[in-house]
């Protein structure tokens, strides 16, 4: 991680998603757990704008953080990597039944084995 960046006053545990910690949640290297470890809690509070930025590194990391378009701070790759694997981990997954609609019912009285679908 860039020097420049100040190190943050708690060790920082992500999204309480990750509820075995950064390193197991498989989103995330091991160096990439660590450094998150260390240098999430600046990186968050500047992105929530409760830290203004001491030096130019910092006030870069927040302008292409909130610009959106090329990444040249590994720190600003780190914490997109770290909201994309947020956003991976709030998608629900639905196993309900999608190949029959609602008007058609389905009869398991059959012994054979086989389910019969009537419209």
């Amino acid at each position: 991680m860039e020097k420049e960046i100040r190190k943050g006053q708690k060790p920082f545990y992500g999204d309480p998603i990750f509820s075995r910690g950064l390193s197991r949640s498989g989103h995330l290297s091991l160096k990439e757990s660590q450094e998150l470890q260390n240098f999430g809690d600046t990186l968050l509070q500047l992105t929530k704008g409760n830290l203004t930025p001491n030096n130019q590194t910092e006030q870069t990391f927040l302008n292409e953080v909130n610009d959106e378009l090329n990444c040249t701070l590994y720190a600003s790759k780190l914490w997109r990597k770290y909201l994309l694997a947020i956003a991976k981990s709030k998608t629900l997954h639905s196993f309900s039944r999608s190949s029959v609609s609602s008007s058609e019912s389905v009869d398991f009285s059959d012994n054979s084995g086989m389910v019969k679908i009537y419209e």
